[in-house]
């Protein structure tokens, strides 16, 4: 077995199932993982990949295809798990593999010994070696060590805030900066992302949990399910009122309050930590301005419209209880895509208040940049140096820089115009107190949260949770 036999059988087939099953699980013993196995090599899969001598025997033997093989192993005072020493290295090859998996990064291994000291062993048996990476940095250190394949394996999984979908940026960088072969791992789920990372240049993909986990699959579906565990607090932050709500699991607003928002980030921590506590609720949703990161509830970016907004954090260590936090168009649109009516919808809203917000809703996820960036209108130029914002958000409206009547009734149609345009979506609601006194006939949907539909997005947030955004 050489690099050219195996890239040919990628060329094949380049989906190589992982087959291996974490301590604990029901699926951990070879048996079991032999007939997993199988099932993906009698539909064509020319590569596997598998964990533990027992299995990697049983499995290359079972199904007479070649196994990417490792062992993990956790030591003392190292981070590195994956084939971490020479003892395990040796273990895989007395199994038979013909080709190695060991953590690539540069991180300290156990008994201080070296990966290119690891990868000469590997070589001089005739196997390959496969360094699983995280990082550009890992990946040149691999390569440098002789390796040869890469894998983004350990992509997201090296540092806090896992996120939710597979690193395909890393695979196309790795791909255009470095000669050797790049697998992509980690995360994959979707056919979708495969096609992506294949067109990125990967060689091949390895996938094993979204195939062969029914444990990890279960959790997965079960996190796409309303919450259920008691009453949640929403929180909506704005340029001008600061408002809490208490809501029942079902949805239902109970009890309300708001306050001008005070200038001071700490204060208006302290002011919402106190009514969700007063109303002793177990999970929150925040509704804010600004760009909001879902891994942490950080605030990364923000207008002067909310004062000192930026490294704000919407957490449980901010806020005492598990925090789902959003930028206020996000959640606005979360809101009216939560109706029955528009369940699985393609739903838009325009957030008109202090500022213009937008959120788009497809598929049950807020469509979002890689920090919670929404789509946004707000800076888009409307007509002579004039933004969107400039017109019809309340702010600039107080300060005496609105336009004519006639001129904001233009800026609303051509704001919805250009919304139905762009994004085509099944339903646009219109919230906001500027959006709400737009009385005149539109395409757009008045909301039916009035005033309110920032915390219900909030509370919609804590509810039914996106299935790619965080709980904090």
């Amino acid at each position: 077995m050489n690099l050219t036999s195996i890239l040919k059988l990628l060329g094949e087939c380049p989906l190589v199932v992982s087959v291996q099953a974490p301590e604990g699980s029901p699926l951990r013993d070879d048996s079991t993982l032999v007939r997993l196995a199988l099932a993906s090599a009698n539909e064509g899969v020319r590569l596997l990949r598998a964990e533990g001598p027992s299995s990697l025997q049983a499995i290359a033997r079972s199904t007479g295809l070649p196994v990417m093989g490792l062992i993990k192993r956790t030591y003392e005072g190292s981070p590195v798990y994956i084939t971490p020493t020479l003892a395990e290295v040796e273990e895989v090859l007395s199994a038979g593999c013909r080709v190695v998996a060991l953590d690539g990064t540069g991180r300290p291994r156990p008994r201080e010994e070296s990966l290119s000291d690891l990868v000469r062993v590997i070589h001089q048996a005739g196997a390959i070696a496969v360094g699983d990476c995280d990082t550009l940095d890992s990946i040149r250190h691999a390569v440098e060590c002789g390796v040869d394949l890469v894998s983004t394996t350990l992509a997201g999984y090296t540092a806090p805030g896992t996120p939710r979908g597979p690193d395909i940026e890393l695979v196309r960088r790795a791909v255009r900066e470095f000669a050797v072969p790049v697998l992509a791992e980690g995360r994959f789920q979707e056919p979708w992302e495969v096609q992506a990372a294949l067109r990125s240049g990967a060689a091949g993909v390895v996938i094993g949990g979204a195939i062969n986990d029914p444990v990890k699959q279960t959790k997965r579906f079960l996190g796409a399910l309303p919450f259920q565990g008691g009453r949640v607090g929403a929180v909506d932050l704005g340029g001008t009122w600061l408002r809490c709500g208490l809501f029942t699991s079902g949805w239902e607003l109970l009890e309300s309050d708001r306050a001008p928002t005070p200038p001071d980030p700490q204060e208006r921590l302290i002011w919402i930590r106190s009514r969700l506590e007063d109303w002793g609720v177990v999970r929150a949703g925040v509704s804010s301005g600004g760009v909001i990161d879902p891994q942490g509830g950080r605030v990364v970016r923000a207008k002067d419209i909310i004062p000192r907004h930026v490294g704000s954090e919407f957490s449980q260590a901010t806020l005492g209880v598990p925090t789902l936090a959003a930028n206020d168009g996000h959640a606005s649109a979360y809101a009216h895509a939560c109706l029955p009516e528009n369940a699985g919808r393609r739903v838009a809203t325009l957030a008109l208040g202090t500022g213009v917000g937008f959120g788009l809703v497809e598929r049950g996820n807020l469509w979002r940049g890689p920090s919670g960036e929404p789509p946004g209108f707000n800076d888009v130029e409307f007509r002579q140096g004039r933004t969107y914002e400039d017109v019809l958000g309340g702010a600039s409206r107080a300060a005496g820089s609105e336009g004519d009547a006639g001129e904001v009734e233009a800026a609303f149609d051509s704001l919805v115009e250009l919304c139905q345009r762009l994004f085509l979506p099944d339903r646009i609601y219109v919230c906001g107190s500027v959006g709400l006194a737009m009385s005149r006939e539109s395409p757009a949907v008045r909301s039916p949260f009035g005033e309110f539909a920032g915390l219900y997005g909030a509370a919609a947030l804590a509810l039914y949770t996106p299935t790619d955004w965080s709980v904090n």
